[in-house]
């Protein structure tokens, strides 16, 4: 079932597609009660090139990565791991994230990675 809704979405932001501006912070909804974004929400933050997903309310980090589009809804991303002591990069992974537009709602997206769905964001702020 939880397939077949995300094959909506995402036949649905085909036929109906617009072009999208993620500027802004958005916050996971709860999609799935096994997931482990059930208990702890985090928020998504775009600027112009880069995405920063922090724990919501604390704020504290967990991840920061620069994003390059290749479309409308999909982005090639590059995420570093630096030292801490000596700010020098450790690894650097890269993959593509997607981002379609909800059909219930034109400030939520569905996040995928690499083609599987992780999340569900809704925005909360410019």
């Amino acid at each position: 079932m939880k397939k077949l809704l995300f094959t909506l979405i995402l036949f649905f932001s085909f036929v109906f597609g617009y072009s999208q501006n993620l500027n802004g912070t958005y916050l996971t909804e709860d999609y799935n009660s096994e997931s482990i974004h059930s208990l702890i929400k985090v928020t998504y933050t775009f600027t112009k090139d880069s995405l920063y997903i922090d724990t919501y309310d604390t704020g504290c980090g967990i991840a920061a990565m620069s994003l390059k589009k290749i479309s409308d809804y999909e982005y090639k991303v590059t995420d570093t791991i630096y030292d801490i002591y000596d700010e020098n990069p450790v690894s650097t992974t890269t993959y593509n994230l997607s981002f379609f537009p909800c059909i219930w709602d034109k400030n939520s997206f569905a996040v995928y990675r690499d083609n599987e769905i992780i999340d569900i964001i809704k925005k909360i702020s410019k």
